[in-house]
């Protein structure tokens, strides 16, 4: 029998209930994010973040470990002007507010870093940055389409020519899907890939210790926490 950490099961439950909240809104540009845990590995989540303002939506995956040990990983499947495309970025950081304050709360503060305040400098129109977000979760992400079939929609002519035009622009590779797999995902969060944005990155680790209550070291949070499972 698999054993379910207290954060995770605090996650679903949590994430039920935004689904319920969802369901309600008669359609999708009242929707901030949509969540849903990976069938095979509740560590893993995917996630769409969307700017109602813009209609550009960010699809990513994230790693939340365990409550002793709750590093927070994202990985942007989907072009943005904040984080590298199919790269691990540490948000452990951001740890002390889904410890303390739940999923939703979390989920507000990594919308607000893509979406909070206006980018930088760029060449692409919001109307054109909305039309590649979307055809690119469409055509290149897989998983996408498999966890999300009730965001897929429908394609437009030109399109596939403008995501592959991008594609073969920034990363000078072969175009086609680049979906990389649930245990991928979990290997790359201890790996040299990883981009630490809260400088947590040491000794090939994310840092997995909380960061709140600059009076209290890190090492005493971690002990309070495991006294506290072992309760």
């Amino acid at each position: 029998m698999v054993m379910i950490s207290p954060l995770t099961r605090r996650l679903l439950r949590d994430w039920k209930n935004l689904s319920r909240c969802n369901t309600h809104y008669s359609g999708r540009d009242n929707v901030l994010y949509h969540l849903k845990p990976h069938d095979s590995n509740l560590h893993i989540w995917h996630l769409v973040l969307y700017d109602p303002t813009t209609s550009i939506e960010i699809y990513g995956k994230l790693f939340i470990g365990t409550e002793e040990e709750p590093a927070i990983i994202l990985r942007c499947l989907t072009p943005n002007e904040v984080y590298p495309t199919n790269r691990s970025v540490s948000l452990t950081h951001l740890n002390c507010i889904l410890l303390d304050r739940g999923l939703v709360p979390f989920l507000q503060q990594v919308w607000g870093l893509f979406f909070a305040k206006e980018m930088g400098d760029s060449d692409m129109t919001d109307h054109d940055r909305s039309r590649l977000t979307f055809a690119w979760n469409r055509i290149i992400n897989r998983d996408f389409k498999r966890f999300f079939p009730e965001l897929v929609g429908n394609l437009v002519p030109g399109d596939y020519q403008m995501v592959k035009a991008y594609y073969q622009n920034n990363s000078g590779t072969h175009f086609g899907e680049t979906n990389g797999h649930e245990k991928q995902v979990s290997h790359d969060c201890s790996t040299n890939s990883l981009i630490a944005c809260d400088d947590g990155y040491h000794t090939g680790n994310p840092l997995l210790k909380r960061t709140s209550d600059a009076g209290t070291s890190e090492m005493e949070h971690t002990e309070h926490r495991r006294k506290r499972v072992r309760k």
